[in-house]
């Protein structure tokens, strides 16, 4: 496909300052497109050479407006249609108020008039050629001196609306409204940071492709600095800029027959290399936390949040000498909250004194730390605050910690659920942060979904048959949140069947697995039919306590000790043998997975919550005796609590004694053997109390009557 870029530098102003370096900064910039990027380059100012076909810049001549509006409608309307297009200018650029007092923005050009604008380039004019062009992709590259209020991103969705609405595009700018574009000796520092982006040594090393994504980020990261922060606004796959010969090429005949999808697992920095998809989210990550030091990244259920940190984020940090500390809240956040930093201490007492009283605590230790290094917080599945940790006092001092944290050299991201956003509200500051900072994850579409099916598979010399990209893509889009980690695991069945021969991932096959939203369904009825009728009993009781069930339908996943899971059976060992060996065919089968402490203790999980309503018996059992398991929580939750305390003789009281008393027989047997003496002390003590209450009560009413 043709690919056509108008490359503009003015230097010459009659009524602005002259900028020389404008033109050398078009000219190298035009030089890189020419020769790496395959465009069809019109410099500007510049002239057609006659009988060569090229053009060439003119750098001492003006570019007055007539010239330049003339030459932006033939470009984006004529010489471009159904092709690839890039604009770039470097210039100046200003604001004018128009006659109803409303500030519009303009490109100056050599005989423009700032005051009203006259015969600059206004940004709604070129919005509307834009809306008109029928190109196939946009690039734009903004780097307009003394025009920051130009770039501002409500000035640009007033102004560029099509940008809001384009398939491909991007539009790249080189600082805020508060800032000025700055020049050092060579030439505009934005421009200099886009032509070291765009050098070989930025290219992928398998593809030598360097895209506007890649571009985005290198950008960001060297101004970052620098007293000017670009900014930028695009939509639809990630266009390609400039290509290298590559450093470590794949396709020529390569195969790998390791799996490029993670089924029902999140992508993490082992396996970042076959995430695709998500570049722009990393890009809004990244500058966030150039803004601010607490990140809420806020998603439904299913929609790659963890995967967008783990492969996306932290692989980029760790690349610049940042160090990584990951945690969930689970039922004690503090706890957790001191074993991500404890690896750093020594002084066990001053640790815990800054976690648990210290009003600045995450600071203060941060401030102890010898080393100058960044770190990165992450807090995954942030929901957990809420549906794990029964304690109102330590989930304050948690939130406390996390959102009242000023230091530079800590960043902490949060992933959450969307549907816990009520509860945040309760958190003044939390609330704050959620407001001004939160990245929301949307919808994968368009290229970017493309990408995620087809890329990793790519990667690996393997091709989609003829007609199942789109098969996939039309059954994906539309549908309901939870749909990526369906995506993801039926990607994953599908290369377990892929032709090794023609090495390609087949239409037949996906149809024979029931397609994305049957795939997982499929599987795990298969392997609960594989049980027989005593273990698939035990497989229901197993899923239902991996989940949380909370108020209505909000259910959450829920970690359980692996010796909980076995107590199931009671205390027969042989018994507890069999489940052990139903929890390694469920994992085997990628339905659970575990984890283990250094104490040794081992965790059991869900391997994703989609499994919650993508697997239909799974979500039947979940609608069965809702209120029950509540209960069985609550009791839980509580034992806990007394676990933790010095076995002080408050156990079960009141209204919670009463209701477990009542529908005792109901629960017994779904309660391991610690839980049910926990019941059996409070009972036998509420008893006591009742009968000595009693007594006391026939006591005063004989003496005291």
């Amino acid at each position: 496909m043709p690919r056509y870029a108008l490359v503009i530098g003015i230097a010459k102003y009659d009524n602005l300052t002259n900028l020389p370096k404008a033109v050398n900064d078009a000219e190298k910039i035009a030089e890189l497109l020419r020769e790496r990027g395959r465009f069809d380059v019109q410099p500007l100012p510049g002239k057609l050479i006659e009988g060569e076909n090229r053009w060439q810049v003119t750098p001492d001549k003006k570019l007055i407006g007539k010239e330049l509006g003339q030459t932006l409608r033939t470009f984006l309307l004529e010489k471009a249609k159904g092709s690839e297009a890039l604009i770039y200018f470097a210039g100046h650029g200003f604001e004018a108020l128009s006659l109803t007092g409303e500030a519009k923005g303009y490109l100056a050009t050599s005989d423009c008039n700032k005051v009203d604008g006259q015969n600059a380039i206004a940004f709604d004019d070129l919005n509307t050629l834009i809306a008109k062009s029928q190109l196939t992709s946009l690039v734009v590259l903004l780097d307009c001196c003394y025009a920051g209020s130009l770039i501002e991103r409500s000035l640009i969705q007033s102004s560029f609306p099509v940008f809001n609405s384009k398939l491909d595009y991007c539009l790249i700018a080189a600082s805020r409204a508060s800032e000025r574009a700055r020049e050092d000796a060579e030439g505009g520092i934005f421009t200099k940071a886009v032509l070291e982006g765009l050098a070989e040594n930025q290219a992928d090393e398998t593809s030598g492709e360097i895209n506007v994504n890649d571009l985005i980020s290198f950008v960001s990261r060297q101004l970052k600095q620098s007293g000017q922060e670009p900014i930028y606004m695009d939509g639809g796959r990630s266009i390609p800029l400039v290509w290298y010969p590559p450093k470590n090429p794949v396709a020529a005949g390569v195969v790998s027959d390791e799996c490029p999808y993670r089924g029902l697992q999140a992508f993490d920095k082992e396996h970042a290399k076959f995430f695709f998809g998500r570049q722009k989210v990393v890009n809004n990550i990244q500058q966030k936390l150039a803004q601010a030091n607490f990140i809420p990244i806020i998603g439904a259920s299913g929609s790659g949040k963890s995967s967008v940190v783990r492969a996306g984020l932290i692989p980029v940090l760790e690349n610049n000498g940042w160090r990584v500390l990951e945690m969930t809240p689970d039922v004690e956040p503090l706890t957790e909250l001191r074993a991500a930093f404890k690896p750093f201490f020594r002084n066990a007492r001053e640790f815990y004194d800054c976690i648990r009283n210290h009003p600045d605590g995450l600071r203060q230790l941060i401030l102890r730390l010898p080393s100058s290094e960044r770190f990165l917080l992450l807090v995954d599945q942030f929901e957990e605050v809420f549906t794990l940790c029964r304690k109102e006092e330590e989930r304050h001092r948690f939130i406390e910690l996390l959102t009242q944290c000023h230091t530079d050299r800590l960043a902490i991201v949060t992933t959450m659920r969307a549907d816990f956003l009520e509860p945040c509200l309760s958190y003044e500051s939390l609330t704050k942060l959620i407001q001004e900072q939160a990245v929301y994850m949307p919808p994968l579409l368009g290229g970017e979904l493309e990408e995620a099916i087809a890329s990793p598979a790519d990667l690996q010399g393997y091709q989609l048959e003829r007609g199942l990209l789109g098969s996939i893509q039309q059954e994906v889009v539309g549908q309901e949140k939870g749909c990526l980690p369906l995506l993801q695991f039926a990607l994953t069945e599908l290369w377990e069947q892929r032709d090794r021969q023609a090495h390609q991932l087949t239409v037949a096959k996906y149809n024979e697995l029931g397609g994305v939203t049957g795939a997982l369904n499929r599987h795990a009825e298969n392997l609960y039919t594989s049980f027989t009728k005593h273990q698939q009993d035990w497989v229901k009781r197993i899923f239902l306590k991996l989940v949380r069930t909370g108020a209505q339908a909000k259910d959450t996943r829920q970690w359980q000790a692996k010796t909980k899971l076995l107590s199931i059976a009671g205390d027969n060992p042989d018994e507890q043998q069999a489940i052990n060996d139903v929890l390694e065919k469920l994992i085997q089968g990628r339905l659970i997975v575990l984890d283990s402490e250094p104490t040794g203790e081992v965790w059991v999980d869900l391997a994703h919550e989609a499994l919650m309503e993508g697997w239909e018996r799974f979500a039947k059992w979940r609608k069965e005796g809702r209120e029950l398991r509540r209960l069985r929580d609550r009791i839980e939750d509580t034992l806990r609590i007394w676990e933790e305390e010095p076995r002080n003789e408050n156990l079960m009281m009141g209204g919670l004694l009463a209701k477990v008393q009542e529908r005792w027989s109901e629960l017994e047997s779904d309660l391991d053997t610690a839980t049910r003496e926990f019941y059996q002390h409070s009972d036998a003590q509420g008893r006591q109390r009742k009968t000595a209450e009693t007594f006391y009560k026939i006591y005063l009413s004989e003496n005291y009557a």
